[in-house]
């Protein structure tokens, strides 16, 4: 029985993770997003068929989420509640060690990789994982906005 109990219980869980990911699916399915966009077709650009312009279209995607995260960053500070800012400085904070410590579990994993097409997925690794902060917190300063905060 006790079993049963944290069966549920992980059911829940899960149940609630689902709930709360689904504002972000939605807001990502209902808008496109232009950095994507230029990427893709940048990769997809015959012209950039080398593994060194392939890793500059990852490095300008990069450079477009990160500026597009400090934005909405920025702007998040500035809705929020003083209490609740603090709170998101402490998860950027925390989100930008993660980061760093996933650059170097990244660069470790790769360097037991031999050949240059591994570079590209290396740049694609570290621009996903900005782009996925990135519309976290534009998600949020949409959320904030249905109220018109």
């Amino acid at each position: 029985m006790r079993n049963m109990k944290n069966l549920g219980g992980c059911v829940a869980v899960i149940l609630l993770c689902q709930c709360l990911s689904l504002p972000a699916h939605a807001a990502s399915a209902s808008s496109s997003d232009a950095t994507a966009d230029a990427l893709t077709r940048c990769l997809d650009d015959p012209a950039h068929g080398s593994t060194g312009d392939q890793d500059e279209c990852e490095t300008q995607a990069l450079k477009s989420y990160d500026k597009r995260m400090n934005g909405a960053y920025s702007k998040l500070l500035k809705m929020l509640p003083a209490e609740v800012a603090k709170d998101l400085k402490a998860a950027q904070r925390a989100w930008i060690g993660y980061r760093d410590l996933e650059a170097h579990a990244r660069d470790g994993l790769f360097a037991t990789r031999q050949g240059t097409m591994y570079a590209p997925m290396e740049a694609g690794a570290e621009t996903n994982l900005t782009r996925d902060r990135t519309l976290l917190l534009e998600n949020y300063v949409r959320i904030l906005e249905i109220d018109g905060q």
